[in-house]
């Protein structure tokens, strides 16, 4: 948590859209407003009224008194992201005032087991241009040294919640020895602010590319091995699931799914399960509510290999670690993320003639499986495990994938040689 904190004055003090006038009474009234109206809503409606343990009103206190101290409205926003952030909460995030420049580095990077490395790149980007490209591990950027626990949260303070205009990063390639390089964003000019009301979950915004039109990917492999990528649960119907066929084996391929609606997770499961069942329980401030699954066709009730990865956050971490308990599927890919609340966005302003926009995502509800289980802090473990090298990063191959089809086709009987194009 200290890391982030860091991270979060890094970011603030180094970026060109944090502002850089003068506080001046006005704003100062502002800021102070704006930390009140934040506070009270993680008072009111954070999962658990004791906050943790923590004395809210008094940590409250000393945000207000960096505040009334602070000389730029940047050290204020300072002051209420570190108030929130002390609750070590994944779903628990101040979203300050948006800004309507976005800078766009040309690159995406996640956690590959204990190492950051870059996984796409856009041709021409700006990260191309400085000399990165894919596989490329991520040693440090400006000061902060990657780790699983807050390398997801780093991304999004640099690139959404507090953008940088530029990023200094070390990175090594092979066994070549570390070298230091400036990326500058290409900034993309908007005319309105960013509206986080309409995303059930901040994490789409790790990507740079994230769409509300997002695309999903299903089909067969060689005939009778059904395969679905399902990108998030953040639609009522997660995808045409008739197209999977008579399958013999499913692959779900929930890499990089951040998660979203329980809704959708639980109708999603309802294809998979053969008999009513309670998928986990939401357990609030007053009450618990179980998350059911109702059995509907088509249904595949035949063995399931679900892919993971650092991403896999959320309700795709509920799915998987579900059907993984209750042994209907083998989980393959690497380490989930570990963030598992259900979550909701309170938008706030705060202004008379001119209001200034900004919200907070709040956890309401802590979620846990029948026998006591809770994933926040504690990720899904893979039954194979299978990381993507270097070298496969490189030229966009996919061992894990791999790994689970043939997994797919021992499951399904089938004993013959992997077809030449799914072996490479």
């Amino acid at each position: 948590m200290r890391c982030v904190a860091r991270l979060i004055v890094a970011a603030l003090f180094l970026s060109v859209f944090a502002s850089a006038q003068q506080m001046d009474r006005l704003d100062r009234e502002r800021m102070i407003g704006m930390l009140n109206v934040v506070s009270k809503d993680v008072e009111k409606n954070f999962y658990d009224p004791s906050l943790k343990g923590l004395n809210w009103r008094e940590l409250t206190a000393e945000a207000r008194t960096k505040i009334e101290a602070a000389k730029m409205p940047s050290e204020a926003i300072t002051a209420i992201s570190l108030l929130v952030d002390k609750l070590d909460d994944s779903h628990t995030k101040f979203l300050p005032p948006s800004r309507v420049n976005r800078p766009f580095f040309g690159f995406e990077a996640k956690m590959f087991g204990d190492e950051a490395r870059i996984y796409s790149t856009k041709p021409g980007g700006a990260a191309e241009k400085a000399g990165l490209r894919m596989g490329d591990r991520i040693v440090q950027i400006f000061n902060y040294r990657p780790t699983r626990k807050d390398f997801d949260q780093a991304m999004l303070y640099y690139r959404l919640l507090h953008p940088m205009s530029e990023l200094k990063i070390t990175y090594q390639r092979g066994e070549a020895p570390p070298q230091t390089v400036t990326v500058t964003a290409k900034v993309k000019q908007g005319t309105m602010s960013l509206d986080f009301s309409k995303v059930e979950n901040i994490y789409q915004y790790l990507v740079e590319n994230f769409s509300d039109d997002e695309k999903y990917f299903w089909g067969m492999l060689e005939g009778d091995i059904g395969y679905i990528e399902v990108p998030s649960f953040s639609a009522e119907e997660v995808v045409p699931i008739r197209a999977l066929g008579k399958s013999k084996a499913t692959i779900v391929d929930l890499r990089g799914d951040p998660g979203g609606r329980i809704d959708s997770v639980a109708e999603f499961a309802g294809h998979f399960e053969s008999k009513p069942a309670v998928l986990a329980n939401m357990i609030g401030r007053k009450k618990t509510e179980p998350v059911k699954i109702k059995p509907h066709g088509p249904n595949f009730d035949v063995p399931m290999f679900i892919l993971l990865d650092s991403r896999s956050a959320s309700a795709a971490e509920m799915f998987a670690r579900y059907f993984q308990k209750t042994g209907q599927a083998k989980v393959v890919g690497d380490v989930s993320s570990g963030r598992v609340y259900a979550s909701r966005y309170y938008s706030e302003g705060i202004g008379s003639s001119s209001v200034i926009p900004f919200g907070v995502q709040i956890s309401v509800s802590r979620v846990a499986f029948a026998d006591g289980e809770e994933l926040e802090h504690h990720p899904v473990v893979p039954d194979y495990p299978c990381l993507p090298s270097e070298a496969d990063l490189r030229v966009e191959r996919d061992p894990c994938l791999k790994k689970a089809v043939a997994l797919a086709r021992k499951a399904a009987g089938r004993t013959e040689e992997l077809p030449e194009k799914l072996a490479d």
